[in-house]
């Protein structure tokens, strides 16, 4: 057995708690591990590097595989991709790509390097958020505390803190609707977004954290799927509406406040834009979930892609073979 795959899940981000930054503090993070859709990589010894993959992904993985076997002082690796994620749709496909690529490399190679070093050497996440890593590496609902505004040590590399990890209801499920959309914010894009706003008001970002304290883990920890969806609702307008002058409305895509009112007459709850978009998701019971699946399908038509997915409370599987 000279293979080593690595599987992970997508990860949705739900909202930042506190874009204002008067605490010396910026961002937060609401995430939740998602078992659907699914990267898949398998890798081996080889002395230089071949990568089996799609077309479009070659370029971003070649320069993540490049950064570990520069790291490592490594000869090369062959890569074959099974799954991908779709990429700059909210699901986290970059950080979850960088730190599979990165727990497979060095797994091959008989190291056994900790998951956060993985994240520093790509710079995945590092800056903002540090939900990918935590869903990466244990899966469930999480929470980060956001990363320092200033700092008497380089803080580029650094993690946000793991502030919750509670595990996600097995009778709840997620509708997810990524629309097809030509543009998507990422990058460059992104930095331009956080740059040119102004600090979220002060206000906000108080009931965005109360919010989350005293209804959104209150409600996840007892099952309660109505207060939850309540809470991640408000959140989300909360965020949506401050990043609308940039991303041209709450949603990334028009298609967003489409299918927002569309799953709400279904009775679906809590539903908003993970991340930048253009990836919409719901919350609902997984015994209505195959009925709701099919009504989004219909709904949507040729105009994207449907999932109904669960969250996953365990990080990344992997083994040999």
């Amino acid at each position: 057995m000279d293979k080593f795959w690595i599987k992970t899940g997508a990860r949705l981000h739900l909202g930042h708690l506190d874009l204002n930054g008067s605490l010396e503090r910026l961002y937060g993070g609401l995430g939740l591990a998602v078992d659907q859709p699914q990267l898949e990589v398998v890798v081996q010894k080889q002395t230089d590097l071949c990568i089996l993959c799609p077309t479009d992904e070659r370029e971003r993985i070649e320069k993540i595989a490049c950064k570990y076997l520069e790291y490592y002082k490594l000869p090369g690796i062959k890569i074959e991709v099974i799954n991908s994620l779709p990429s700059h749709s909210g699901l986290g496909s970059g950080t979850q790509l960088a730190l599979a690529l990165g727990f497979a490399i060095t797994r091959v190679y008989g190291l056994e390097t900790p998951i956060a070093e993985l994240a520093v050497i790509t710079d995945r996440e590092g800056s903002r958020s540090g939900i990918g890593v935590a869903a990466f590496e244990q899966g469930g609902f999480v929470v980060d505390g956001g990363k320092p505004i200033n700092s008497k040590t380089d803080d580029r590399f650094l993690i946000p803190p793991l502030l919750a990890r509670m595990p996600f209801p097995e009778e709840w499920a997620v509708i997810l609707a990524l629309p097809h959309k030509e543009e998507k914010i990422f990058g460059s894009q992104e930095e331009k977004a956080f740059n040119s706003l102004p600090p979220m008001d002060e206000q906000i970002s108080a009931t965005i954290c109360r919010l989350v304290l005293m209804k959104l883990l209150p409600s996840l920890q007892e099952k309660n799927l109505l207060e939850f969806g309540q809470a991640v609702t408000t959140i989300q307008n909360y965020v949506g509406n401050y990043f609308a002058p940039f991303q041209g409305g709450k949603y990334s895509s028009p298609l967003g406040f489409e299918l927002e009112k569309f799953l709400l007459s279904q009775g679906a709850t809590g539903i908003g834009q993970s991340s930048w978009g253009p990836t919409i998701y719901a919350f609902t019971t997984l015994e209505n979930s195959i009925r709701l699946l099919e009504h989004t399908r219909s709904f949507l038509g040729k105009r994207g892609q449907v999932w109904i997915v669960k969250g996953t409370n365990r990080g990344a599987s992997w083994g040999w073979k």
